[in-house]
């Protein structure tokens, strides 16, 4: 452990490829829950500049029982109110920041699933409110359970509102307190001391944990691992991964995943490898994820027979690959030149049924396009056009036309524009625009009349987006 804190204290610029994975893999839940509904999201101030949601595991809980509530206790229909006031309400005056911390306080009292929901209605009143809620946490009387009730609801807070500093001093408050932080809020917290690049701050989080409480568990571990490797400090990672033991936690295939991916990203491929042999000798057997990671070193490294082999590998251990398998394989193909095989890659991918997405339609583009072969990516825009239904990215190909003008190659970019137009594929007015402008500085304002006719009058089959 002295070891490992003395690594950890040494600063370290985070790599750009694990800022994207610790940035992926933290948001994740956050992303995916933006895109339903929230029927949370109503008590929110229309106001509020934060991207505040409950997330979906908590919202069947926590409507349930605010529906119980609303039907038995008019208690919870007065904190609602005072809660959910408006400052701009004309009809109805703003009520005090101590009335509307006591109110969320009443609602997370009333049932313990209505705790995130009132720590999601405090965070939306900050970082204004910061200082008050600090100060009426402090300030609150009554029994030890109550006190710690407020410290509790303002720690989750300044969680959901981002505020590390802050939750930091309202942990600290809970210690002195002599209570004991959930792991829920610790782990939360970690992760957004990683993200915020306060490497220090979360390892004394850690060891407080390790003396104090509560004992550390798996993803508190994996939260600290993602967390050392986003900041390119995968030796500490894996020191972390040796220590689980002692602690009574045994590793995941996550774990191992996340360091396998940070042994990848800073070049040491064998290191990966080993960790991967190490993982399978412990009884842990790899995933999809585990076997695109390799791929992908492989790809990158330009052994693509190898590559081709972790691949079947995999399919004959019994795990299916998926869309980004596939995307990973053709893209070593596609930059090394392989175009043909990359085209097979493709083909088995839609065999197996498959969807392409847009990334398998940017590295299809991109490799085409290296190697000169306009028609063909002409060919593949229409492939993945009948694959997706007519929902390729008109953005996608305005790129290619502008890319293929800045470099000179007019033949090509007009072959690639009527080829689309020919296949019904939807074409920006941006690629019209560069390619019109591209013939006009060449002086071939023939040919780009005759473009801007043809951008004028389509054929009743083909769509040309104007925005």
């Amino acid at each position: 452990m002295s070891l490992l804190a003395a690594a950890a204290r040494r600063s370290s610029t985070p790599h750009r490829l694990l800022i994207s994975l610790h940035h992926l893999l933290s948001t994740l839940a956050t992303t995916t829950t933006a895109s339903c509904y929230d029927p949370t999201a109503q008590f929110l101030p229309h106001d509020h500049h934060r991207g505040l949601s409950l997330p979906a595991s908590l919202r069947r809980d926590a409507l349930l029982a605010l529906v119980r509530l609303l039907k038995t206790s008019p208690q919870c229909h007065i904190s609602l109110h005072v809660l959910c006031l408006r400052s701009g309400d004309p009809s109805s005056p703003f009520a005090p920041l101590d009335a509307r911390f006591a109110a969320a306080f009443r609602l997370a009292a009333s049932a313990p699933a209505l705790r995130p929901f009132a720590a999601i209605l405090l965070a939306a009143l900050l970082p204004s409110s910061a200082w008050d809620l600090l100060s009426w946490s402090s300030a609150a009387s009554g029994s030890a359970s109550t006190r710690y009730g407020t410290l509790r609801l303002a720690l989750h807070a300044f969680l959901a509102a981002g505020m590390a500093a802050e939750a930091l001093e309202v942990l600290a408050r809970i210690r002195t307190s002599g209570n004991t932080p959930s792991l829920s809020a610790l782990a939360t917290l970690l992760r957004l001391l990683f993200r915020s690049g306060e490497v220090q701050a979360a390892w004394k989080v850690f060891e407080e944990m390790t003396a104090r409480g509560p004992r550390p568990s798996l993803a508190i571990f994996n939260a600290m691992i993602l967390g050392f490797c986003h900041r390119g400090m995968v030796r500490v990672g894996s020191g972390l991964l040796g220590i689980m033991g002692k602690f009574h936690v045994v590793p995941d295939v996550c774990s191992f995943n996340i360091l396998i991916k940070g042994h990848s990203v800073f070049g040491r491929s064998e290191d990966a490898f080993k960790l991967f042999d190490e993982m399978r000798m412990s009884g842990i057997e790899p995933t999809v994820v585990t076997y695109n990671i390799l791929v992908d070193i492989r790809c990158r490294e330009g052994r693509m027979e190898d590559a081709r082999k972790m691949f079947d590998e995999m399919v004959q251990v019994g795990i299916e690959a998926n869309t980004v398998t596939f995307n990973v394989l053709i893209d070593g193909y596609a930059k090394a030149g392989q175009i043909d095989k990359a085209d097979a890659a493709l083909a088995e991918m839609k065999s197996r049924g498959l969807v392409p997405d847009c990334w398998t339609f940017n590295i299809l583009a991109a490799g085409i396009n290296k190697f000169g072969k306009a028609i063909k990516l002409a060919h593949s825009i229409q492939s993945l056009n009948e694959t997706f239904g007519s929902q390729v990215s008109t953005d996608g190909l305005d790129m290619w036309v502008c890319k293929l003008c800045w470099d000179g190659r007019l033949d090509d970019a007009w072959e690639l524009l009527l080829g689309a137009i020919g296949q019904s594929v939807p074409v920006g007015v941006a690629g019209f625009n560069a390619l019109i402008a591209a013939y006009s500085k060449d002086g071939f304002y023939q040919a780009a009349f005759q473009l801007y006719r043809i951008m004028n009058k389509p054929r009743p089959d083909t769509i040309i987006t104007y925005f």
